[in-house]
């Protein structure tokens, strides 16, 4: 009776286990708000459903449930009278705290570290956009006007406006790489015809975004939406970028500034066999490359080999800490532009990390061999 008694509390504490894995609990208070009713939606991907309907009562508390598993995170928004009230990123499990009125003022939410970072991101989106909005409607005011010298001034400072808000919020996404709140981020439209990452080049943090997230979410949905994009992506971006490597210098020039300022020119180490790394600092699996590389360059630097490695970050201090705390003997070049950097360009890089092997005459032999063994036995049939 007594095993029994155990076996039944067991499934019970079983079963109660399994159902919070496939629920979010959301804990809601409107002030001045008792009796009214709150739209609970959800983001299917690329559309808005309405998933329930929060009845608060007289003091203006309502409890909600959704059905979310703890592996594939979904976007909830709270919303009354049509005004979107709360952003919620929640997975099963998680037990929300939220409190707003009925303006949307006063949000506080504790329970999520993911809404709070998510409603951090949507602050400097709205903010970004308030202000390349006004600036919109100061040139449109010039244009009637016809003043162009307040056209080309409103441009260059909308212009640079638009490069420093990329920059920061690349610097944000590649804080925590890992997180799904990045999704907003990546695909921000200023307007339809603006995306903040549409450039070509911005296939890289696409991708560097997508390699964090599959890991922690292989799960999710909106992982797998992403992989498809970066797959569209890469065969665009190949196609308009193909390679030439024809001419007097076998390889493209690069010259960048190392760690202490110095310009280096990847021509530099014609003569001897090299390697070259597109990289950036922000994730651990490329330096835990930086690793074997290192075991590699001991191998066979005092034979010839050299290394030739072009950071793609926009935090220069971050780069050049990591630099140096791992000890990274070769050339590190980098010049804080992230994917605006002409080398990436250059060499058509649509992924982090991209490896090239050059033999000493500056012929490619190799590209993307990331298996410490594999790439040994390719710079062992090198001639130094």
């Amino acid at each position: 009776m007594k095993l029994r008694t155990i076996l039944v509390a067991a499934a019970a504490s079983l079963l109660a286990s399994c159902s919070s894995g496939e629920n979010a609990v959301i804990d809601l208070n409107v002030p001045g708000a008792g009796s009214k009713e709150i739209v609970l939606s959800k983001l299917q991907v690329n559309t808005i459903a309405v998933v329930d309907t929060l009845k608060l009562d007289a003091s203006g508390n309502a409890r909600g449930k959704v059905e979310v598993k703890a592996d594939d995170p979904d976007f909830f928004y709270l919303s009354y009278n049509q005004k979107r009230l709360a952003s919620l990123l929640l997975k099963g499990g998680d037990k929300v705290k939220v409190s707003v009125d009925t303006l949307g003022g006063g949000l506080t939410v504790t329970g999520s570290d993911e809404s709070l970072r998510l409603l951090e991101i949507e602050k400097s989106i709205y903010d970004a956009t308030a202000k390349f909005d006004s600036l919109s409607v100061e040139i449109d005011k010039a244009l009637d006007n016809n003043d162009q010298q307040k056209i080309m001034d409103l441009q260059v400072e909308m212009s640079k406006f638009f490069v420093k808000y990329k920059r920061g919020a690349l610097a944000q996404m590649m804080k925590e790489p890992a997180s799904l709140s990045n999704i907003m981020l990546l695909y921000q439209k200023f307007s339809e015809d603006i995306p903040l990452f549409g450039d070509v080049h911005d296939l890289v943090y696409f991708r560097s975004i997508h390699d964090s997230l599959k890991n922690t979410l292989p799960n999710s949905k909106y992982v797998r939406a992403l992989k498809d994009d970066v797959d569209k992506y890469q065969k665009a971006f190949e196609f308009s970028n193909k390679m030439n490597l024809a001419g007097e210098l076998a390889f493209p020039e690069i010259e960048m500034a190392d760690i202490k300022g110095q310009n280096r020119k990847m021509s530099e180490l014609l003569g001897k066999p090299f390697i070259l790394v597109f990289w950036t600092s922000t994730i651990d699996q490329q330096k835990m490359f930086n690793h074997d590389l290192k075991d590699l360059y001991a191998k066979y630097n005092p034979k010839g080999l050299e290394i030739y490695q072009v950071s793609a970050d926009v935090d220069k201090t971050q780069w050049a800490t990591v630099v140096r705390e791992q000890a990274l003997p070769w050339i590190n070049v980098c010049d804080g532009r992230g994917t605006s950097t002409v080398a990436l360009n250059t060499y058509a890089v649509a992924q982090l990390p991209t490896l090239i092997l050059f033999d000493k005459e500056g012929n490619i032999v190799a590209k993307n061999i990331f298996d410490k063994a594999a790439l040994d036995r390719e710079l062992g049939k090198l001639s130094y």
